[in-house]
């Protein structure tokens, strides 16, 4: 249990965070694409009380698979967008929405995509309750720091 707690104090360095983002991104994409496009499984024609067409609920289904694209280009070039204040909301509101997207994919029988992105909505809320899921130089983006001299 004590190995636990000391592995949780450390800090991941910033390749791990961004091979895990990486990982995470891919594998959302991924599985949403070849659930919901190539195998045609539908999603819930209700989204916030308003019944959608069809041609609207393939323009959902790619919404929600384009999700991930920002965190996958923020790996590519490595580029800081918010402050850490903001990128710790932001990870809280990718779970929540993840938790969302879960319940709107309609369960099937033999699908698994359903469960697999609820499952997912747990690290990006890990990562915004830990706050150590930010890259280090994105933690002083934008800070202004000051000397004081004694």
């Amino acid at each position: 249990m004590m190995w636990f707690i000391k592995f949780m104090q450390k800090r991941p360095t910033d390749t791990t965070i961004r091979v895990a983002r990486i990982v995470f991104g891919l594998i959302y994409i991924i599985a949403l694409y070849y659930n919901l496009i190539i195998q045609a499984w539908a999603i819930e024609t209700n989204f916030f009380w308003v019944e959608l067409w069809e041609s609207n609920s393939q323009i959902i289904k790619y919404a929600m698979i384009s999700l991930w694209i920002v965190p996958i280009i923020m790996w590519a070039t490595n580029i800081c967008l918010l402050k850490k204040k903001h990128m710790r909301i932001l990870q809280s509101v990718f779970g929540i929405l993840l938790f969302y997207i879960s319940s709107k994919i309609v369960e099937w029988p033999d699908l698994d995509v359903d469960s697999l992105v609820a499952f997912m909505w747990i690290f990006p809320l890990f990562a915004w309750i830990t706050g150590k899921c930010i890259t280090s130089t994105c933690l002083k983006y934008k800070e202004t720091i000051t000397k004081i001299r004694v």
